[in-house]
């Protein structure tokens, strides 16, 4: 989770993923009651990770005390401050290594307005690990034309071993300066001309915002897998990330800033606050992805890809935004329980929820196909989480007809043909083992 302390920036970053919020909304700044307020919230939810970001967190006149505030009041909570570099480096005096960890987004030196500010973030990213600072930079990839051999050859001069890195993504609803994802072909070239370079530096690279799974060739992926672990980690699921805002709202990502936005005490934890985003929001944008051919994909049905960053996907047509759950009760009151069957199948993972899975057992019931009901049963009875609901499903599974009964005699003989084949397979792994 990620709390704004200030919209203002000393930055210029041609991207900038924040642009839409700072567009929108008067208050600069978090007030102190604010900080308390949530404070209070992280240590009552037993909020693991935080991160204070902005705008430029170092701008706040009371970020010292807004850091100290939150180890007295949420000591189980692991702080972290987003920075872009450019503040007066004498405010790091005023911070304890022990209390926060630091994360740098730096920038090639030809993305600053102004060029004395690239010497400045280097300086300060210097200058707090002679503090004992526990420091890691961060780099986005905007424009076709980027050095490969940057990030990888900073990181490795600091001597900080890794770095993380993104795609800069679009924002929602906002004109961005981005690549757009037709050119993904030409970027996934040099994106891993810049993981060799890492790789030949020994620098290990951590992918922030996920990519689709077919942004790197299979041939490419594989490598990939083998030397930037948390780089192919990162790919495919996009995730409710949570920014907080001064005024303790809390919008999904800033990619979709447009979009939803809740109230932080409101809700008792972070799961909870997630759950509602994936509800109300992913499930109805859940449709496509970066490309056409994103919704006919088996990682994107099996959920193991979401098409990249959700600001990618087309927004949600009247049908889309109605649950796919209800959609296909429709059918099956319509008299059609192959469309509400066709409807689960072609539907992306999030949004098969319990209520959809149980609407396709229904259908397929209504259609004969036995089998197919149980399947769909059992899936909603694996993802519900009322009781009831799942007495419900239970019930209803308890009542498909047995096709297939098999006697005590018949599993008797079963269990005993296959313990005499695993037995028949130790043995000789033994004698192999041994040989």
């Amino acid at each position: 989770m990620n709390l704004v302390l200030i919209r203002e920036c000393s930055n210029s970053c041609p991207y900038c993923f924040e642009a839409a919020e700072r567009e929108d909304r008067k208050q600069g700044l978090i007030s102190m009651d604010n900080v308390g307020l949530f404070a209070k919230w992280a240590r009552a939810s037993r909020l693991p990770y935080l991160s204070l970001l902005g705008g430029e967190p170092f701008l706040h006149p009371k970020l010292p005390d807004i850091v100290k505030l939150f180890r007295q009041q949420c000591p189980g909570t692991s702080l972290r401050i987003l920075t872009g570099g450019v503040f007066n480096k004498d405010i790091l005096d005023d911070l304890s290594p022990e209390d926060a960890a630091l994360v740098f987004n730096v920038n090639e030196p030809v993305d600053y307005r102004n060029p004395k500010h690239f010497t400045k973030v280097i300086n300060n990213v210097e200058n707090a690990m002679r503090k004992g600072f526990k420091v890691s930079i961060g780099f986005n990839v905007w424009r076709l034309d980027f050095d490969p051999t940057f990030i990888p050859g900073l990181t490795h001069r600091l001597g900080l071993g890794h770095f993380t890195w993104t795609v800069a993504n679009p924002i929602k609803s906002c004109e961005s300066r981005i690549v757009p994802a037709t050119d993904f072909g030409l970027l996934s070239d040099r994106c891993f001309s810049m993981l060799q370079e890492a790789a030949r530096l020994g620098v290990e690279a951590t992918l922030d915002c996920p990519l689709p799974l077919c942004f790197f060739s299979d041939t490419q992926l594989a490598w990939v897998r083998q030397f930037h672990p948390e780089t192919a980690s990162g790919m495919g699921p996009c995730d409710p990330v949570l920014d907080v805002t001064p005024e303790l709202e809390v919008i999904r990502c800033f990619a979709l800033s447009k979009a939803s936005r809740i109230k932080l005490t409101d809700y008792s934890s972070e799961e909870a606050l997630e759950e509602w985003f994936r509800k109300h929001l992913d499930q109805t944008m859940m449709h496509g992805g970066c490309y056409s051919a994103c919704t006919e994909c088996a990682h994107f049905i099996k959920g193991r890809c979401n098409g990249g960053c959700l600001a990618w996907h087309p927004d949600p047509g009247e049908e889309q935004k109605t649950s796919l759950e209800v959609r296909m009760y429709r059918a099956i009151e319509a008299g059609t329980p192959q469309a509400a069957v066709e409807m689960f199948n072609s539907a992306g993972l999030l949004e098969k929820t319990d209520m959809a899975a149980f609407a396709a057992a229904v259908a397929a019931s209504q259609l004969g196909d036995w089998d197919a009901a149980f399947r769909y049963a059992y899936f909603a009875n694996v993802r519900a989480r009322n009781p009831e609901f799942m007495r419900r499903v239970g019930a209803f599974i308890e009542g498909i007809p047995v096709k297939v009964q098999i006697s005590p005699s018949q599993a008797t003989e079963i269990l005993s043909t296959r313990f005499v084949a695993c037995s028949a397979f130790d043995r000789s792994d033994t004698q192999s083992n041994n040989s």
